[in-house]
């Protein structure tokens, strides 16, 4: 036999495994519901920090379209302009021109040109300013990429990403716009306002950027026209990032990027078109998460820990009551029947307790009453030999009166006689418990004959039996008794000319059914359900053969199957019809021949 565990093993195991599985679980789900916290956090942070910067680089870019805005609007320029446009001398100074845009210009603490051109390149004014345009006449730039859409904003600013001379060439921002006459909404030129890359610096330094991380921001073009790696300006954005953010909507994406797993936050500005895109590393972007983590681990094994100690002694306080028990009985085994005085904390261990050694003192009781009962045993076996010639007893004297009344040619009492004979022999017989139809049909003939001589022709009993079940095999004494209930409970308290009893055996299928109904009093529905409990085995309710209804219907669940049995039901005749369902089986010896 396998060595089993202890109670002790079993309960520390098991309640250990309940506790590691719920801190795990309760770990599990506190760390995903924190990291998508931490993360909806971070990636709600940067998309803010990215509007942020959008906002503040369209604010900019405001004030600039501003001043160029009353620049071109102003009086002095609209008529030197109109003057040019209309073939006439311009009735204004170029130089005091110059110096009005200077005027203008001055507030502002970067370096900043301000360029007009009049209609066919007439006329050129510009401010003093380190920053020079690559070109002198508009004419130049027809091919420019963006040049046709100055046309198309009709007088609004177009930004975008240009290079021009400063020592060389340098990136810079630049805004262009037609000038419009406000009398008759003609263009009278265009105007070219150009900021250094540095102005959004300040906008960026928000941003506490790592080694690998940086903002890009692009123009309506797809030119970057500022980036924190200055390799990046003046080249086109990713046609893949630029699809990914078609939709202009504001939002956190995680992709990689150049091997790394990056956060792309996006914002885009409905004023000048431009695109925002900061790229943090994902690592530091959930940082926090990881110390997270670790914290919620630390606590984690800290509860798992603490809860494995209370378990062990939980455990073991528990189950020692138990033990101390289990090592009584053990010497209860080996002879030794010493009781437990020890009290225990719960009520169901002290009942056990109170159990065992009411136990102990009952079974010296126990020891000494064996020997009596020995002797008891074998009076019994003394009183069965001898009830065994009893029976035959009956039959010898019952023969002995048949041969009496034969030899005085009482035929009729004589027949009367050894049926009755043959009648008990065929109930008391200790043969098998199961026979054929056949010989259950000649005990119920028997009985039947005895009937018809106490009732005479009151009686009437139509028996129709299919013949090839005649040799199936059923318990003995199964006809009788349903014959016998029909007479006692149906018949006898019923007032009828004459008394109709209708039997039919048959086989249905796989079964063999045996039906028995009568013209009685017959039974309610509540009656037929009592009839057949097994609280009605009471011997008032036992028939004349000592075998009730129910009892009979027990028995052949019980031989059978819970699927056989006897059903109740009211019968065409007026009284009771009686159901009987049984396998339908033969005896080998006759099996060959009978089916």
């Amino acid at each position: 036999m396998s060595k089993k565990s202890s109670i002790l093993t079993q309960l520390i195991s098991g309640f250990s495994l309940i506790i590691i599985a719920i801190v795990a679980v309760t770990i599990f789900w506190s760390y995903r519901s924190s990291s998508e916290a931490v993360q909806s956090r971070s990636n709600q942070y940067l998309l803010e920090s990215v509007k942020q910067l959008q906002g503040k680089m369209d604010a900019i870019l405001l004030d600039h379209d501003r001043l160029s805005s009353t620049i071109m609007l102003s009086p002095i320029i609209q008529n030197n302009l109109k003057d040019v446009a209309g073939n006439r001398r311009p009735r204004t100074d170029g130089r005091e021109i110059n110096h009005f845009i200077d005027q203008h210009t001055r507030s502002i603490n970067y370096d900043v040109q301000l360029k007009l051109f009049s209609l066919y390149d007439r006329q050129v004014y510009s401010n003093t300013s380190s920053l020079k345009v690559l070109w002198e006449r508009e004419q130049e730039i027809h091919s420019a990429y963006w040049y046709p859409a100055i046309g198309e904003n009709r007088g609004k600013m177009v930004w975008f990403g240009a290079d021009v001379w400063q020592n060389g060439n340098i990136p810079v921002l630049m805004g262009a716009r037609q000038i419009i006459n406000y009398d008759d909404l003609q263009p009278l030129g265009t105007l070219f306002l150009v900021l250094p890359v540095a102005v959004i610096d300040n906008a960026v330094n928000q941003f506490q950027l790592g080694p690998h991380e940086k903002i890009q921001i692009s123009d309506s073009f797809n030119t970057i026209v500022y980036s924190t790696d200055p390799k990046d300006i003046g080249m086109y954005m990713e046609s893949g990032m630029v699809e990914k953010f078609s939709s202009g909507k504001a939002q956190v994406i995680q992709q990689k990027v150049a091997s790394r797993n990056m956060f792309i936050s996006y914002a885009h500005s409905a004023y000048n078109q431009w695109s925002v895109y900061a790229y943090i590393d994902a690592k530091e972007a959930v940082k926090d998460l990881n110390s997270i983590r670790r914290n919620i681990l630390l606590i984690g094994l800290f509860g798992i820990a603490a809860a494995l100690l209370f378990t062990f002694f939980f455990s073991w306080t528990l189950s020692r009551p138990i033990r101390i028990l289990a090592f009584k009985l053990n010497k209860v085994e080996r002879g030794t029947t010493l009781p437990l005085l020890k009290r225990t904390m719960n009520k169901e261990m002290d009942i056990l307790y109170s159990s065992y050694n009411s136990m102990l003192q009952n079974l010296d009781h126990t020891i000494a009453d064996l020997a009596d009962k020995r002797i008891s045993e074998k009076q019994a076996q003394i009183v069965a030999l001898k009830a065994q010639f009893r029976p035959h007893f009956l039959y010898n004297t019952l023969n002995t009166i048949y041969w009496s009344l034969a030899g005085k040619r009482l035929r009729e009492e004589a027949q009367m006689v050894l049926a009755l004979s043959d009648l008990l022999r065929y109930s008391i017989d200790r043969g098998s418990e199961f026979v054929t139809v056949e010989e259950d049909l000649q005990q119920l003939d028997r009985f039947i004959y005895l009937q018809k001589l106490r009732y005479e022709e009151k009686l009437r009993v139509e028996l129709t039996v299919i013949p090839e079940v005649r040799l199936c095999q059923i318990m003995k004494l199964t006809l009788q008794p349903l014959i016998e209930n029909a007479i006692t409970h149906g018949l006898e308290p019923a007032v009828r000319d004459y008394w109709l009893i209708r039997v039919l055996v048959y086989s249905e299928g796989s079964s063999l059914v045996i039906t028995v109904e009568d013209n009685g009093e017959g039974m309610t529905g509540e009656r037929m359900i009592e009839a057949l409990s097994t609280e009605n085995n009471s011997p008032v309710n036992l028939l004349h053969t000592g075998i009730g209804l129910s009892n009979l219907h027990n028995r052949i669940k019980l031989i059978y199957g819970q699927e056989y049995g006897l059903k109740l039901s009211e019968s065409e005749l007026g009284g009771l019809l009686v159901r009987v369902t049984v396998p339908l089986q033969y005896d080998q010896d006759h099996k060959g021949g009978s089916t």
